[in-house]
């Protein structure tokens, strides 16, 4: 953290007599969508004090990713490409402010680009008794309390997702028989999974369809299938085996 904020929330402490402790915030939208160039390349977000006590946080920027079974993975700071204002600031009980967001970073491909902005609240330093030497003094704790994420994409014109089945397996668990399919994205931008769907055909020894309908399971009967695939990655889903799907081959296809 900045020394100005520091001694700002210092300040603020001793002044109004104040606990460290959790402060509430809000934080909106959770979602921000940029273009490479113009007015496309910047955003505000809104956040909101609506505790009876101040809140101190700071802002922070870093790139984004996601392994194969979902999970995020924060990269490298991205304070080269982002000029966050203002990127720390004391939000007063009732307070509500606009933060600005911009993009300055190079557009070097056609390929969206992802990353986690995210906002963390900090404990108002207090003032302590004396010290173990004796003497008065002010002890700084400086504590994250809370935080919240809000997803970055950057997208050049005319970037599209296509997501598609790369592989199919069928696993045999403890539990039961499980499907296991892998999605690929092999498109330029993001693709929320929520809005798909799995289409499971039923084959026969010689690899043609099956008179019986195919089974078609939304994304929120499918374990995992929640958050968006990224440009050129990939996400595996194990899914119990359907009661209604006779065993044998498949092949599985993405619905709209």
């Amino acid at each position: 953290m900045k020394q100005w904020l520091r001694r700002g929330l210092l300040l603020l402490a001793v002044s109004l007599g104040l606990p460290a402790q959790t402060l509430a915030y809000t934080v909106e939208p959770s979602v921000l969508r940029f273009g490479v160039s113009g007015g496309e390349s910047s955003a505000f977000l809104r956040l909101s004090n609506r505790a009876a006590k101040p809140a101190a946080v700071e802002i922070v920027i870093n790139e984004f990713d996601r392994d194969v079974d979902g999970r995020g993975v924060i990269g490298r700071e991205a304070e080269d490409d982002f000029i966050v204002y203002p990127a720390q600031m004391i939000l007063m009980p009732g307070e509500e402010t606009s933060v600005q967001v911009r993009w300055i970073g190079e557009a070097v491909s056609n390929v969206e680009r992802a990353f986690a902005l995210t906002t963390r609240e900090v404990s108002i330093p207090r003032k302590e008794g004396e010290s173990s030497e004796g003497s008065g003094g002010v002890r700084i704790n400086v504590n994250v309390l809370m935080s919240y994420d809000v997803r970055i994409y950057v997208t050049p014109r005319g970037a599209k997702p296509k997501v598609r089945v790369e592989s199919t397996n069928v696993l045999t668990q403890p539990e039961g028989k499980q499907l296991e399919v892998t999605l690929a994205n092999q498109g330029t931008a993001h693709h929320p999974l929520r809005d798909l769907s799995l289409v499971l055909m039923p084959l026969d020894t010689a690899g043609a369809s099956l008179r019986q309908p195919p089974v078609t399971l939304p994304a929120r009967d499918v374990p995992g299938m929640s958050a968006a695939l990224l440009a050129g990655g990939r996400r595996r889903l194990l899914i119990p085996w359907p009661a209604d799907l006779p065993a044998g081959s498949l092949r599985v296809v993405v619905s709209e």
